[in-house]
């Protein structure tokens, strides 16, 4: 990923070659960016070089729904849309995600100019929710999977992020879970959500040269990045944007 300096969004190399797509994720100085109003919102947009209206949030349920944004959602789309995930196509449109342990999904299809973003913690992970996405854009924008670049931005790594029975159990179904999982206190384990997600769109037909993952852990950066895990509770959200220049 790119950016390092106060204010200056985190950027994955492999979307940052489309001078159409605008595309980045806050990190903690730019402040919380869950509320409409409040000054880490209104950092992000400036960041990004976008109005504040023009960002699209998620309504975050910790499910697998996928919610294609309408040409006509810009500044009208606040509440309601329970959904972690959005597709669009309409330029000027930016989605936006809020995080503070669970992995952002930023997707671009450069063919069919068409975007998509995520919000996949362990129950949108094991549900599929990566390739719930990829399925979306190919049914609403004729997305081809192997034409996708994909970044797995900031999260809580496998080096922390231990885990239940209650997670340990939804594991036991999934079809891949060998070597997602290292050994932690009796009865836990440690998840890496990023490979799981990798694992996920692969499946789904996007290639392994088409994915950028962050690999930079909330947890053990919390002077970078909220962290639920990290902090004991929850202190406010970063961001992930992305979407189509306007006339781009």
């Amino acid at each position: 990923m790119q950016g390092r300096s106060r204010l200056e969004l985190l950027r994955f190399r492999n979307l940052s070659a489309f001078a159409e797509l605008v595309h980045g994720i806050s990190d903690r100085s730019f402040g919380s960016v869950q509320r409409p109003d409040s000054p880490g919102r209104a950092n992000l947009a400036a960041a990004l070089g976008v109005p504040v209206q023009a960002l699209v949030p998620t309504k975050q349920v910790h499910r697998a729904e996928v919610v294609l944004v309408p040409s006509a959602a810009y500044g009208r789309w606040e509440e309601g849309h329970g959904a972690d995930a959005l597709i669009s196509c309409t330029p000027g449109v930016y989605l936006l995600g809020f995080f503070a342990d669970c992995v952002p999904v930023l997707a671009y299809d450069p063919r069919q100019r068409a975007v998509g973003l995520a919000h996949a913690g362990w129950r949108g992970t094991l549900s599929g929710i990566a390739r719930r996405l990829v399925e979306a854009m190919t049914a609403a924008f004729g997305t081809r999977p192997a034409d996708l670049r994909v970044g797995l931005g900031p999260a809580i790594g496998p080096c922390c992020y231990e885990v239940g029975e209650v997670v340990l159990a939804a594991l036991n179904g999934w079809e891949d879970a060998q070597g997602l999982l290292r050994p932690g206190r009796p009865g836990h384990a440690y998840l890496d959500l990023w490979e799981a997600n990798c694992r996920v769109l692969l499946a789904a037909g996007v290639l392994r040269e088409h994915v950028e993952v962050a690999r930079l852990c909330t947890a053990c950066h919390p002077d970078r990045f909220f962290s639920f895990r990290g902090e004991g509770r929850l202190n406010g959200l970063f961001g992930a944007a992305i979407g189509l220049a306007r006339g781009g």
